[in-house]
């Protein structure tokens, strides 16, 4: 099976590649709207004072086009985009566009649909189509998000501002669709990675952003939720020394400590197996969470391999985390692929999602073993093509990508909203989605 690396996949690694290492976030200007708390309209719904009988959606929201307002061109998309005929691209499934504002998608140049029209993008750093995604949770019964912070961008004032704009629409769209919301603070970075960066951001985060007092976030046991992701993993610099000092912070700091911090690390975190490194320093670190979130997304790919890793990761995680009274979030995701990225042979790439069973099959065993709380990973992350947001399975001419199977463009919408009512219990548990699936 492919490795997976983790939610930002490689191309993450290769956009930080070239940023300068600094000890503290790129400064902000006073008028940016991300300053300072949210105003506006907004409402209730989504219990926000707990985690318990929560599905929640990790959300990328790393997408530009050409004339978005960031001044770049179609990152996380591909590669030399703007060339007509030419360049690459990076993702695996084609979003459907059809409900966005067309003044808020960007023409590829040279890239037709079937119909001859032109094959269009979204940007997540225009607040038109992240609103419409939080519309889609709200109309499909998911919960909310963990929004995605490469703490590495925060180095570079250009994405910087563009994380933070992300993070001001993201923001807007739970409050109007009455969504929760939570930082997961994303350790994958290149060079110059340092414990200073990561609590200069929060503090960020904290001082002028003001996410901990915002009406919307998450809370869990009257503590602010932090996903901290990317500790204890092979192909992160990160020691067990640097670990110990980001987990003391966060939740023991005299201002900016005192979070409910869920630590994002391998399945095999346990056992120091799998990607996990072996120093037994570790497992110190890993036993100092408020709660562990495996991050399991690649790690199977059929129902013999998803029962192995129940035995070997879920029922024992469980079991030990249970008389130590830490908390449990579990991955589920509908699929993988990511030919494009990798430039491989179209198709073999994939983990198939044969056409939703495999997806709902996770929330069935989750259900089974009494979980609570579980990530989707991710919402809209189409570069690994793992994404549960509108896709379409007419995609442009010539190129390869993956699609929904010929099910319609919110089938994965419908089925996380389901599946979000099994894990509470208000629908049975079943080996298979119900027939027929609900929707708005």
């Amino acid at each position: 099976m492919t490795r997976i690396l983790h939610p930002a996949g490689v191309a993450l690694l290769a956009l930080l590649a070239w940023l300068v290492p600094t000890e503290s976030p790129a400064q902000a200007t006073a008028d940016e709207p991300w300053l300072g708390p949210y105003h506006g309209p907004s409402r209730a719904g989504v219990d926000a004072s707990t985690l318990d009988g929560k599905v929640l959606c990790g959300y990328q929201g790393w997408f530009n086009t050409p004339g978005d307002g960031s001044g770049f061109g179609f990152v996380h998309w591909g590669n030399g985009l703007e060339r007509p005929d030419g360049g690459r691209f990076t993702v695996d499934l084609w979003p459907d566009v059809s409900e966005y504002d067309p003044a808020d998608l960007a023409e590829v140049p040279g890239l037709k649909m079937p119909d001859g029209s032109p094959a269009r993008l979204y940007s997540a750093f225009r607040k038109g189509p992240v609103l419409a995604h939080f519309r889609w949770m709200r109309e499909y019964g998911i919960d909310g998000v963990f929004l995605s912070r490469f703490v590495g961008e925060t180095r570079d004032p250009r994405r910087f501002r563009h994380v933070n704009t992300v993070l001001a629409n993201v923001r807007e769209g739970c409050h109007r669709e009455g969504r929760v919301w939570a930082m997961m603070l994303d350790l994958s970075m290149g060079r110059g990675a340092s414990t200073e960066l990561v609590k200069n951001d929060w503090k960020f985060l904290c001082d002028r952003v003001k996410v901990r007092e915002d009406a919307r976030y998450l809370h869990h046991q009257g503590k602010p939720v932090v996903l901290l992701w990317g500790l204890g993993f092979r192909d992160r610099p990160w020691t067990p020394e640097q670990g110990a000092e980001l987990v003391k912070f966060f939740r023991e700091d005299s201002k900016y400590g005192g979070v409910y911090l869920i630590g994002g690390v391998d399945p095999f975190w346990r056992t120091l197996k799998g990607e996990s490194r072996r120093d037994p320093e570790w497992t110190a670190v890993y036993q100092s969470f408020d709660a562990i979130s495996p991050w399991d997304a690649g790690r199977y790919h059929d129902n013999a391999s998803m029962d192995r890793i129940r035995k070997a990761v879920w029922e024992p995680d469980l079991a030990e985390l249970k008389r130590s009274g830490k908390g449990y979030m579990p991955t589920a995701f509908p699929g993988f692929s990511w030919d494009n990225l990798r430039r491989a042979r179209p198709g073999s790439t994939q983990i198939p999602r044969r056409k939703g069973e495999f997806y709902w099959r996770q929330f069935a065993i989750f259900r089974e073993l009494g979980i609570r709380t579980v990530f989707v990973g991710m919402f809209d992350e189409v570069d690994e093509g793992t994404a549960i947001y509108k896709v379409t399975n007419t995609t442009p001419v010539g190129r390869h990508f993956a699609n929904y199977e010929g099910l319609p463009a919110d089938w994965y919408l419908r089925l996380t909203g389901a599946a979000t009512r099994m894990i509470r219990g208000e629908l049975p548990v079943s080996p298979k989605p119900p027939e027929p699936l609900p929707g708005p």
